[in-house]
Formats: C-alpha cells, structure tokens, sequence
C-alpha cells in the first residue's frame, strides 16, 4: 500500500521547484477549500501496462482565490483575474489561478484501492 499521496519522483521534483520560489509563490500555491471557486474533470483515462495491470488516470482542473501578492511578470502567459474583496480602500485584491492535478489508481483486481497524485501544474508558479 502506498502511503505517500505523490508518486516519488513528483514529489522529489516538487520539492526542489518550491526551494527556488520566493515566499509569494509558495503563498500562491497553498488553496484552503473555501477558496477553491471551481472544479471539473480535465480527462479520463484507463490503460494497462505490459503486465496486464489496469490503471486509471483523472486529470482534475481547479481554480481558486488567492491572496498571494504575485507580480503580474511572474504571470505573463497566464489568464490573470483581480477582485476586490470588501472594502476598495484596503487592499483585499484577490487573484483566480488554476491548478491541475493527475490523480492515478490501480485498479487491478485484489490491488488495494490507493490513488496518488502523478502530476501537478500551478498557473506558471511551478514552471
């Protein structure tokens, strides 16, 4: 059974990616349920290996808020959206960015049910 939610080789690329990004970055990647606007399934996909393993893959596409103070440089290539939460005076701009998560399970018959996260792609944050 697997207990890491990442394949390791994912998690291993990951982490060296946020080593090198600033603290707003880090900030930007963080999504708190509440913030998640919205949600829907990018692709499906099931296959089986050389062994006759089956295997399926959902590619998840999230957008949330967030509050990150991202130059707007850092996005170039992105679609960028700004609100103002509350009060105009203060400074409560929030930005929408997208997420997309691979999610993959085998589903082999007798194998336990364990998914894990194959891959991850924030808004340009993790190029």
């Amino acid at each position: 059974m697997n207990k890491e939610p990442c394949s390791s080789e994912l998690l291993q690329e990951i982490q060296e990616k946020c080593l090198s990004l600033s603290d707003n970055h880090r900030n930007a990647l963080e999504a708190q349920s509440d913030e998640i606007m919205y949600t829907t399934t990018g692709d499906v996909a099931i296959y089986y290996d050389d062994n006759g393993r089956k295997f399926v893959n959902i590619l998840m596409r999230f957008w949330y808020l967030t509050s990150a103070n991202l130059p707007d440089e850092s996005m170039e290539g992105t679609k960028v959206f700004q609100f103002i939460v509350g009060d105009e005076n203060k400074n409560n701009t929030k930005r929408l960015l997208t997420a997309n998560y691979e999610f993959r399970r085998e589903f082999t018959q007798g194998v336990k049910p364990d998914w894990i996260i194959s891959r991850i792609e924030h808004s340009k944050l993790l190029d």
